[in-house]
């Protein structure tokens, strides 16, 4: 009998983890399982067994709806069903997106209209890809389609077989400027060219544009009604339902914190005019303490969530997986 109630117990405790928050919850229900009585043990440890795998479900369900529902921006909601439409009709995976730049804009008839244009001298050879997302539908093209992609980097047009070759190269920086070497060519070729110098701007502007942004994060900041921790949390959690990670890769989620001491608003921003919270997470492949590109796994990268200081909704979400260079 001992031996089945440890059993038991090991068994209640990994079913019932979620209630560590809630301690009363979970002594409550160990309390129960200890005061039965030995010839009815078996009847009622059946009951409260099914009882916790039901409120494990709720459990899992209710977060899993607060996630992907409740917390998410229209913007957001929208750019969720693009990124899942771009890889299904493109094969244009998360890890990918990193060559892109997303932007959402939201229409006059409550459309959102979301595009992924090449970052740089990518440009061109990787074009634009437009979704428009109404009523839970999307609409997707891209500014290449019908082109040839074949050839590998010879092609005007680079789509999923390119990118999936730019994923690899990255990791060595030889290969790496080659395949930017080709599409700044290409590029060329076209009349299209992408002018890195610094642009002109006067002290003057350099100390306005600095000031209005000091000023809005202020702003940001004044208006948080949520404490940072719930934030981050809601982040935190955001990024593991929207990337599916996975335990292990949970486990080595690192949050980064590395502010300014003398700058208390450095994690508030202005976004679209709504005051967020930024949340930050790295994952990384450590070997001996240190990060080398060439250890990385898959998902591995930066992590970036924006939250409505008032609302606790997500307002903006990236993720950057270091590969082209924007680490």
């Amino acid at each position: 009998m001992k031996n089945n109630e440890k059993n038991l117990r090991d068994a209640m405790d990994r079913r019932l983890s979620f209630l560590d928050e809630r301690p009363s919850c979970r002594a409550a229900v160990q309390y129960r399982i200890a005061q039965e009585e030995e010839p009815i043990m078996k009847k009622k440890v059946s009951v409260v067994f099914v009882c916790a795998v039901v409120l494990v479900l709720l459990a899992t369900v209710g977060l899993a709806t607060g996630v992907l529902q409740n917390w998410l921006s229209p913007r957001v909601s929208a750019a969720q069903l693009a990124d899942r439409a771009l890889n299904e009709k493109y094969g244009i995976t998360a890890e990918m997106q990193t060559f892109f730049g997303r932007e959402e804009t939201e229409l006059a008839d409550g459309s959102v209209r979301v595009t992924y244009t090449g970052v740089g001298t990518m440009e061109y050879v990787l074009g634009t890809y437009t979704a428009v997302v109404k009523d839970g539908q999307v609409q997707i093209s891209w500014s290449h389609d019908g082109e040839d992609t074949s050839g590998g980097y010879e092609a005007e047009a680079w789509g999923r077989e390119q990118l999936n070759r730019m994923m690899t190269d990255s990791l060595n920086q030889k290969s790496k400027d080659a395949f930017i070497a080709k599409a700044t060519a290409i590029a060329e070729k076209h009349g299209i060219f992408e002018d890195n110098s610094p642009s002109d701007i006067s002290d003057e502007e350099a100390e306005a544009n600095y000031a209005k942004r000091e000023a809005d994060k202020t702003v940001a900041m004044e208006a948080r009604k949520l404490p940072e921790d719930e934030m981050i949390r809601i982040g935190r959690e955001f990024i593991i339902s929207n990337y599916g990670l996975n335990e292990e890769q949970i486990a080595r989620m690192e949050q980064y914190t590395n502010s300014y001491q003398c700058d208390p608003n450095n994690w508030y921003w202005m976004i679209d005019g709504q005051p967020c919270f930024e949340v930050e997470y790295l994952l990384y492949t450590h070997n001996n303490g240190s990060v080398d590109p060439a250890d990385r796994t898959e998902k591995d990268g930066y992590y970036k969530v924006y939250i409505n200081v008032e609302t606790g909704e997500v307002e903006q979400y990236e993720y950057n997986s270091g590969l082209a260079g924007q680490g």
